[in-house]
């Protein structure tokens, strides 16, 4: 019976309403009161059960002797008024819905025109959010993307190469300049060396600097994310804000191509012998930051 119970459930009908309902198969009609000693269900809720199941078509009622007496729908016919209660009950929602948004475009078009003048920024500090917002920034982008990748990251190089992946395939030009100052070993280099290798081969170009001045991405010469390093502290901050706007993005890209005419290659960065000796080994090539 618990299990019946639980199916009655499923398809839609409360803990109590399918206790009661299963109490009418035990006889051809009953009471509210027979159901109230036949079910944990009090007499006062009974009525209110029954009149929920009648609601549903699975419940019939009529007076019998100046009594009011209950019967189950046969069940064949009883799960199809269920569903069929549910399809006019989701089509009632489905018109709600429709002229309800309706309202919510008018209520969001008046929203736009009355625009505080500094929404097109935002500021994270919820690394989550950040990934999140990271994440869809790349994949909206339609033709270009130029970042300047350092530590912290809300995502790391190794885990977003799905991602990576699903927007080099629409053809987007991706830039790339990598930050090695972190770099504190020979297997630190080399691991840093693969992953960028990675993305290479997916279709990404990608340079290398000793330090970078912070974190940035530019999307599609409008939309612009960067993080700095913490004026207190002097260290690198996963706060990140987001600029919409295009003359900021186009003033952004202008030194993101600074930096790019002066980082070095993968190439030239491998033969880098020594990490330690990494900033001597490239200032002596007379690279300039």
């Amino acid at each position: 019976m618990k299990e019946l119970q639980e199916k009655l459930q499923e398809l839609g009908l409360t803990g109590r309403e399918a206790e009661v309902y299963l109490a009418l198969f035990q006889k051809k009609e009953l009471s509210a009161p027979e159901i109230s000693k036949i079910t944990t269900i009090t007499r006062t809720k009974s009525y209110e059960i029954l009149q929920n199941l009648i609601k549903k078509r699975v419940c019939n009622e009529k007076y019998k002797n100046g009594t009011k007496v209950f019967s189950s729908v046969e069940p064949t016919i009883a799960i199809q008024n269920l569903l069929l209660t549910y399809e006019e009950e989701l089509n009632r929602k489905k018109k709600l819905a429709e002229q309800f948004r309706e309202h919510l475009v008018e209520l969001h078009k008046i929203k736009e025109k009355n625009n505080d003048p500094i929404d097109y920024i935002e500021v994270l500090t919820d690394i989550g959010l950040i990934r999140t917002r990271w994440i869809n920034i790349q994949k909206n982008t339609k033709k270009e993307l130029l970042g300047f990748t350092k530590p912290p990251y809300a995502v790391i190089p190794e885990n977003n190469i799905k991602t990576a992946r699903e927007v080099l395939r629409k053809k987007i030009v991706i830039k790339s300049i990598y930050e090695y100052k972190h770099l504190a070993s020979f297997e630190e280099k080399k691991n840093f060396i693969e992953v960028i290798e990675s993305y290479q081969k997916l279709g990404e170009e990608a340079k290398i600097m000793y330090e970078l001045p912070m974190k940035l991405v530019i999307c599609d010469e409008k939309i612009t994310m960067l993080a700095l390093t913490d004026r207190i502290s002097m260290e690198p901050s996963i706060t990140t804000i987001i600029i919409d706007h295009p003359n900021y993005a186009k003033a952004q890209k202008e030194v993101f191509e600074v930096y790019w005419s002066k980082a070095i290659s993968l190439e030239d960065f491998k033969n880098l012998d020594i990490v330690y000796n990494i900033k001597t080994a490239v200032m002596n090539k007379d690279q300039k930051f």
